[in-house]
């Protein structure tokens, strides 16, 4: 299991530098670099990281950024409804066919765009937004999934992307401190339980 860390992707290049100084001396075996990042060879962080040693590897709490929230003025049923109301603050709605496209040719962007820098076997991370891992779709067709369930149906979409470009990559999800057998909805074989 690798002992991996982190960067946001509002994190200054000086920062990151540190930061990648940092895993090296503390033994980290892997740097998670944002799926947003500049992933191409002139990329100073991703180089120091190799220089280092270290995996890369991309994403972070970043699943809700595949559903970009421009689309909430026009297309409101595509995100999360809250106490009869349709929210774009966390998180969208799973169980909306449109929404899972749309997801689907964000990831294959985000995914594809990677695919030379993250280091083989490729791992990648789409997590619950943090903090608001429990802020679920409560419409009438997702009230029947708990939170757990409606995010491994998102990672689902991205994972079954994922799949088609590398068969080999790996796709991390969150831990609700809930077994992924105990909820209703199966992960792909290409998915894995990432633990806090």
């Amino acid at each position: 299991m690798r002992k991996r860390i982190f960067i946001d992707r509002k994190t200054g290049t000086k920062e990151k530098i540190d930061i990648i100084k940092r895993a090296a001396e503390n033994k980290y075996d892997a740097v998670v670099f944002s799926l947003f990042e500049k992933f191409n060879a002139n990329n100073i962080c991703i180089k120091l990281a190799k220089h280092y040693g270290l995996n890369i590897e991309a994403g972070g709490h970043e699943l809700s950024l595949l559903l970009p929230k421009r689309l909430f003025f026009f297309h409101r049923d595509l995100f999360r409804m809250e106490q009869g109301k349709r929210k774009n603050g966390h998180h969208f709605c799973p169980t909306n066919p449109k929404t899972i496209f749309i997801i689907k040719e964000k990831a294959k962007v985000l995914f594809s765009r990677s695919m030379q820098t993250v280091t083989t076997p490729r791992i990648f991370h789409l997590l619950a937004d943090e903090g608001h891992e429990s802020i679920w779709c409560a419409c009438p067709a997702c009230r029947a999934f708990s939170p757990a369930e409606q995010n491994i149906i998102a990672v689902n979409s991205a994972a079954d992307v994922l799949a088609g470009l590398d068969p080999d990559a790996r796709l991390s999800f969150f831990d609700y401190n809930v077994e992924p057998e105990e909820e209703g909805v199966e992960p792909r074989k290409n998915m894995f339980l990432l633990k806090k």
